[in-house]
């Protein structure tokens, strides 16, 4: 098994959970070189750094959810805050939200943007 199919493999079977210094956000908007722009639980936003291993595997999509390693202020390079660490898909959101993990802000947005879509 190669590299990239390990780190697929990885990517779809696995449950990540966010470690004390990790944090769920989301994504904002794509900023290129494989920089993205996200969204912390607290509306705070910064640039993160998409990791080799997940170039050309996975897509990011504006809207969706990541967990990150933020890096302190002190030692910030080239205003990055953080490194993407997992790519959550919408089967780890339900898990998240059944366990209690989920941050309670996202869950607001989500149901204002649903709101807004089906009063249309």
């Amino acid at each position: 098994m190669g590299r990239k199919q390990k780190t697929t493999n990885n990517l779809l079977k696995s449950v990540p959970l966010p470690t004390e210094t990790q944090k769920i956000s989301k994504v904002l908007n794509w900023r290129g070189k494989n920089l993205f722009e996200i969204q912390f639980s607290d509306g705070n936003t910064t640039l993160c750094t998409l990791p080799p291993k997940f170039r050309n595997l996975i897509w990011v999509k504006r809207g969706s959810y990541v967990i990150i390693n933020p890096i302190n202020e002190t030692e910030r390079v080239n205003k990055i805050g953080g490194e993407i660490e997992h790519v959550l898909f919408p089967e780890h959101v339900k898990n998240f939200k059944s366990e209690g993990i989920w941050p309670q802000e996202f869950e607001i947005q989500d149901d204002d943007n649903n709101k807004i879509v089906d009063s249309r």
